[in-house]
């Protein structure tokens, strides 16, 4: 109880402060810095209060937060102020349009203070609700200004007057493959696009009316978000990509009925060098963790004979022997995980069995059904 109520204390008296007009936060906003004279208010930063500017002159000419992030990208400005250790890092400069339109809505760039943007649900909570923009705090003229109020009013403007994303450019297609492709130079992962709004719903070649998935491709999403300069588009398209797998299953399906032995010995050979590579760093894992172990049950003997001797001090051995208890019990922990792992490449064979009476049986009911119509 003593300990809720300093809490709720502590919470009133930063709440109070806050809507004094003062920062009571961590980092202060990109283009602010805390005033060293005077505690809870912001001053200009003259490294960053310029990209601000620079940003919001952007967005009155009409650019999107995409166009405005890659060209602060192509000009190579960072996004911190901390400074990168090497000067070819993508992520120090890797602006996105999530991060430009967080700063085109921040009121704290027209010289007013916002009281909070969340609220933590309950004490020792890790849980916080949003408060929407229209019931924010905002205090008006606590610092200096990095843009005019009256600017930062027309941006608002014009970012209101902009149409949601996906407005009229919804596309019903069921992504199957949700989550299990991924670029092959980045390694990010594939996200599923739609044909722009007024493009016709006809093949221009057959004239048959296209299905969802005929509107819908797979691109980069590194393209996607840093441009060409990041990665390529690699757009492969939702229709080709079901034909390739839907082919791919039909000849397995096919071999497997033909020839039964054959078909195991292909997919068992692919798994084997799949999985056998693991299999040998997991061993060798496995080999140091236990060897380990036995060093430190032979570091306790040693330990406790110089504790014996007087060698060693009381609180010394404790320290000691408790750190090395610690890490045998993680060495444990992961002899147990590598154990289990081992187990799952040993039960692939059973897998392959497995898909092969499934297929079989799914062909033997379709022949079935086929010769009683």
């Amino acid at each position: 109880m003593y300990s809720r109520d300093i809490s709720k204390k502590v919470l009133a008296g930063r709440m109070t402060r806050s809507r004094q007009g003062k920062f009571d936060g961590g980092q202060p906003p990109l283009g602010l810095m805390r005033d060293p004279e005077e505690r809870g208010h912001l001053i200009l930063d003259p490294e960053t209060a310029p990209t601000i500017r620079k940003i919001y002159d952007l967005a009155l000419n009409g650019w999107g937060c995409m166009r405005i992030a890659k060209q602060l990208m192509e000009d190579k400005i960072p996004i911190t102020r901390v400074k990168s250790n090497t000067e070819c890092d993508v992520n120090y400069y890797s602006w996105g349009s999530a991060r430009i339109s967080h700063i085109l809505r921040n009121p704290f760039y027209k010289g007013a203070h916002l009281v909070c943007r969340t609220h933590q649900k309950g004490i020792r909570s890790n849980t916080y609700d949003i408060i929407p923009r229209e019931e924010w705090e905002v205090l008006e003229g606590c610092h200096e200004a990095i843009v005019s109020p009256e600017d930062w009013e027309k941006v608002q403007e014009l970012i209101d007057r902009r149409p949601p994303i996906m407005e009229g450019n919804a596309c019903p297609f069921y992504n199957l493959f949700h989550g299990i492709i991924y670029c092959a130079t980045c390694g990010k992962s594939m996200q599923v696009r739609y044909e722009k709004v007024g493009r016709t719903g006809k093949n221009r070649f057959t004239g048959e009316e296209r299905e969802p998935i005929d509107k819908a491709y797979y691109i980069c999403q590194t393209y996607n978000r840093l441009g060409k300069n990041a990665c390529t588009s690699h757009k492969v398209e939702a229709r080709d990509l079901y034909n390739l797998v839907l082919k791919d299953i039909q000849e397995l399906a096919a071999m497997a009925l033909k020839d039964v032995e054959s078909f195991y010995q292909r997919i068992s050979s692919r798994m084997e060098r799949r999985y056998l590579a693991d299999a040998s760093e997991m061993e060798k894992e496995r080999e140091r963790l236990e060897a380990r172990n036995r060093k430190i049950d032979d570091m306790f003997l040693n330990l406790y004979t110089d504790k014996a001797k007087g060698i060693l001090s009381e609180q010394r051995f404790v320290k000691m022997t408790a750190a090395m208890e610690r890490e045998q019990e993680e060495n444990q922990k992961q002899l147990k995980e590598l154990t289990l792992s081992l187990c799952r490449s040993n039960e692939q064979e059973r897998d392959v069995r497995t898909f092969i009476r499934e297929i079989s049986c799914a062909l033997a009911l379709f022949f079935c059904s086929f010769f009683w119509i």
